[in-house]
């Protein structure tokens, strides 16, 4: 039994080291990350009759260029090449906006899981930021089935 006894110490002093060590690996508390400030303060007014807000967050807006986007294609051009140009051109920019607005909601849906798993945000926050991001996806993938290139 004098034999093992200095095994069975070691042991044991092992475990407690193994123990204490584990309790002493606390991860780091997060700092919070600072996000970037808009640029819209620094704008300058591009006309006298709209102010930089309304340029910034309406003017350039996603639905706005939608609104427009639908404008440019009520317009008729005669038959013939630069028609097609025209009308693929117009394609292009639309899915370009909307495949950018996708991207985005995806993106704010990934950050939202993360902040979700840290406790940062509540599970309704989280729920709010999946629908909006289905929504996305099923308005990308209406306007890719309705896409067509003319040649």
């Amino acid at each position: 039994m004098l034999k093992k006894a200095p095994l069975f110490c070691l042991s044991i002093c092992l475990m407690a080291v193994v123990l204490a060590v584990s309790g002493c690996t606390n991860a780091p508390e997060k700092e919070p990350i600072a996000m970037e400030p808009s640029i819209e303060k620094d704008l300058k007014q591009v006309h006298p009759d709209e102010d930089v807000n309304h340029t910034f967050n309406t003017r350039f807006s996603l639905d706005n260029a939608l609104d427009r986007i639908g404008q440019l294609k009520t317009i008729s051009m005669p038959p013939g090449e630069k028609s097609m140009a025209f009308s693929n051109s117009v394609g292009a920019v639309e899915g370009a906006l909307r495949k950018q607005d996708y991207e985005i909601k995806k993106l704010e849906f990934e950050l939202a899981k993360i902040l979700f798993r840290d406790g940062e945000i509540t599970r309704e926050q989280l729920d709010e930021k999946e629908a909006v991001y289905d929504k996305a996806v099923s308005e990308f993938k209406a306007f890719w089935e309705s896409f067509g290139i003319s040649d």
